[in-house]
This record gives C-alpha cells, sequence and structure tokens, in this order.
C-alpha cells in the first residue's frame, strides 16, 4: 500500500502562525508587567584620601524600580576595610581610613519589593601629608552678655577666637572661669571649636550660660587647649576680662524693656528624625526702652517626656522699642518620632526687664520616621506599564481565538480549487486465464 503524504494547507498554516505569535504576545506582556529592580549607583568626592581623611559617600543617584515610581528602602554601606554600616534609610555615609592602599567601597540598595542590587568603587588611601606648619590659636577678645548683669542673672561669655599660625587649626577647647569677689575659682565650663580655623581667621564662640554670683568685680579667665595639631606658641592661649556683678535693684527710671519671642518656625517644619533642625525666631521688643542685650534659650520636650537643652543664642544689638529682629538658633538633631514641645526663653535682658511673662514660646514640632509612607503605585504597576501590559495581552488573546477559529473550521474546496490527485495504484494486474 502506499503512504498518502499529508499536506498543510494555507489557512493551517495561518493559524499555526497565529498561535506562535498569541505565545509571544503572551511572553511580552508577562515581561512589560514585571517591573525591574532597583539601579545602584555610587560617587566619592575623593578616591584618593589621606589616612584620616573623611571621606563622603553619595548613592542618591541610585535609581528605584519600576523605571523610577518605586522606592529605595535602604542603603548598606561596605568601606572595604572591615567596618560597614547598617541599613540605613539615608543614601550618603561618611567614614576615614586608617591603613594606607586601596579599597573597594560598595553600597547594596534595597527597594520596597524586597529587590536589591550594588555598586562599587575604588579607594586608593594614601599617606597622610606632614604638617607644613603649626597653628596658633588665641582668644583675641570676649565679653559678657549683659555686660554688667545683675546679682542671680544668668550671664554668658562671647569669644572671639583667632589663628595667627601658618596651618589650620582642626580642634580646640576653650576653658571659661570665674574668679569671684570673695576670691572663689568657680568653672563655668568648656566649649570647643566648632569647626576648623584656618590661618589668619578668627571665628565667634560662646561659653555656657551661668548665673552671675557675687556683688563686685570678677575676673574671668579664658583658657585654649587641646589644639589639634599641636601648637608650638602657648603663650597667647589665656585672656583674662574684668565682670561687674550689680546688685539687685528696683525698675530703671524712664521704663524697662520688654522682650517677647512673638513666633518661631522649625527648619525644616517637619524634620525625619537624625535630620539637622534649626529654629528661626522672632523677638519683639514691646517695652519703653531699647534692649541692649539678651540671651534665648531653646529647650526640647520629647514625646516620652525627656527635656533635653538643644542651645543658646544671643541678641548682641541693640533692639529698639516697637521692634523686632530674627534670630536663628544653633542647629540640633531631631531624635524621637512624634510630637515635641520646643520651649524658647528670653533671659537676662538687658537693661533688666519689669515684665517677665511673655518671655517663654512653646510651639509644637513633629518628627517623621526615617522611612515615610509609600509614595502612590508603591507594591503595583506604574498607569504606563499597565496600559502597555493590557494592549500586549488584548492582542494575544485575539491572536489566540483567530488561530483557533483557523484550524478548527472545517475546510472546503473553493469552486476554483482542483481536486486532490489520486493516489498511484500499485497494486499487481489480475491473472487473467490463458
Amino acid at each position: 500500500m502506499g503512504r498518502r503524504e499529508a499536506k498543510v494547507s494555507l489557512r493551517q498554516r495561518a493559524g499555526l502562525a497565529s498561535a506562535v505569535w498569541a505565545v509571544a504576545f503572551s511572553l511580552l506582556a508577562v515581561v512589560a508587567a514585571t517591573p525591574n529592580g532597583p539601579t545602584a549607583m555610587l560617587s566619592v568626592e575623593d578616591v584618593t584620601p589621606a589616612v584620616g581623611q573623611i571621606v563622603h559617600f553619595d548613592a542618591s543617584a541610585s535609581v528605584p524600580h519600576d523605571q523610577g515610581n518605586g522606592r529605595i528602602v535602604s542603603y548598606e554601606f561596605d568601606f572595604g576595610d572591615g567596618n560597614h554600616t547598617r541599613e540605613q534609610s539615608s543614601p550618603f555615609a561618611s567614614h576615614a581610613y586608617s591603613l594606607v592602599g586601596p579599597k573597594r567601597a560598595t553600597v547594596q540598595v534595597e527597594d520596597a519589593r524586597g529587590n536589591e542590587d550594588s555598586a562599587s568603587v575604588r579607594i586608593d588611601v594614601q599617606p597622610k601629608s606632614p604638617p607644613t606648619g603649626t597653628p596658633d590659636l588665641t582668644p583675641a577678645l570676649a565679653s559678657t552678655i549683659p555686660a554688667q548683669p545683675i546679682e542671680g542673672q544668668i550671664a554668658i561669655v562671647s569669644i572671639t577666637i583667632a589663628n595667627r599660625g601658618n596651618a589650620t587649626a582642626e580642634a580646640a577647647t576653650i576653658e571659661v572661669t570665674d574668679q569671684r569677689p570673695n576670691g572663689k575659682v568657680v568653672s563655668i565650663g568648656t566649649t570647643s571649636l566648632l569647626a576648623s580655623l584656618e590661618p589668619e581667621v578668627s571665628v565667634v564662640v560662646y561659653s555656657p550660660t551661668f548665673v552671675a554670683m557675687g556683688v563686685g568685680n570678677h575676673s574671668l579667665q579664658i583658657v585654649v587647649g587641646n589644639v589639634t595639631p599641636a601648637e608650638t606658641d602657648v603663650e597667647d592661649n589665656t585672656l583674662t576680662i574684668g565682670m561687674t556683678v550689680l546688685p539687685v535693684t528696683g525698675p530703671p527710671p524712664g521704663g524697662a524693656p520688654d522682650l517677647a519671642p512673638e513666633s518661631a518656625v522649625t527648619i525644616p517644619t517637619r524634620p525625619v528624625e537624625g535630620e539637622s533642625v534649626s529654629l528661626s525666631i522672632t523677638v519683639v521688643n514691646r517695652g519703653m526702652v531699647a534692649a541692649d542685650a539678651a540671651i534665648i534659650e531653646i529647650s526640647d520636650v520629647r514625646p516620652n517626656g525627656t527635656i533635653v537643652p538643644t542651645g543658646t543664642s544671643v541678641l548682641s544689638t541693640p533692639l529698639g522699642p516697637g521692634d523686632f529682629v530674627v534670630v536663628d538658633s544653633p542647629s540640633f538633631v531631631a531624635v524621637g518620632v512624634g510630637d515635641h514641645q520646643l520651649q524658647i526663653d528670653i533671659r537676662s535682658v538687658t537693661p533688666a526687664e519689669t515684665d517677665m511673662e511673655d518671655n517663654a514660646l512653646t510651639i509644637g514640632m513633629m518628627v517623621l520616621p526615617a522611612t515615610g509612607p509609600p509614595p502612590p503605585n508603591e507594591g503595583g504597576f506604574s498607569l504606563d506599564t499597565a496600559l502597555f501590559a493590557g494592549g500586549l495581552a488584548a492582542a494575544a488573546v485575539a491572536a489566540v481565538l483567530l488561530a483557533t477559529w483557523l484550524l478548527l473550521t472545517p475546510r472546503e474546496a473553493g469552486p476554483l480549487e482542483p481536486p486532490p490527485p489520486e493516489p498511484p495504484d500499485d497494486s499487481p494486474p489480475p491473472i487473467r486465464p490463458p
């Protein structure tokens, strides 16, 4: 028996092709609907730092998943010398290397879906350059605020520190003591150089506040010490100034100033925990005479009830009656998620006030958690991705239906289509009688 060859018609070929296209469209729709993970990026301001130099790392250019519509929730830095950070919400980190040689610093980022990516940068740590000179710090000038405090009044010392050397001073401490009229020496406290001080540059620092006790002439001694790098000339590291403490008297003739913290705002308005915050305080004089000086103290009542002093500002220029001035507080770190109460107190106004009932102001501050709420579309597809994937899926369904119709519809011969050829007859001829 002969074998009949099966022939695939044009309709069947079209059906098979449509089925293949349907599968391809389906796969493409799945791929398009699946968002990519994050892309980590890491940069550093100095790739050849010296030993002990603080190196700042920046991963803020990392791209979240879903074409940037997602959110990176954590960054973890490995500095390549055995030190690393924990997972943190901030894309910034700082580190100082202690050994010379090449290092490979890496950041690993993770998005809200748990996808991760990493990036690295090579760091070549160089030997520390020997200093070419030495700093020479001196307390060039100092004064008390108020200039002549009344006994029992809070005072502060304003100190101008100058660098007369030929090298930058990276750090220093400033100690202040008070020798009272009875000869007793009392420590006022120690403050620090807040930033490096270059040669031929000066800066103003403030001592801790203290209570003026003992009517009469005081001797305040200011000593600069612990300078880094070490000084070679320490003969000018001490300054002594006088302070006269006045007895408590009645109200001054002609009236008195009356300072009040009229308003205050935090910068930023709603800080994230761990973020640096400062206060902008509007101080108004409601009195009848000018105020020559004043001290503004700020404290933070945290959600757990802890009261933490955040800093002291001074009013160092006269404020006339009816005038106002905006005073910036020292910056502080927002610690503790929740509602804070910031207390602002004006003290030691010169001349002395007679009305101190309006010397305090309390404002609220909301500290947000380090990881904020997810943005819209978090955990889902973006609108563009959904529309594109939906279009591909619709095309795939249409292709499947077309392929099914082509394959299952009975084939009918057209009027002009010739019939299929008959198979050849391979049977042997019949045997006829002789």
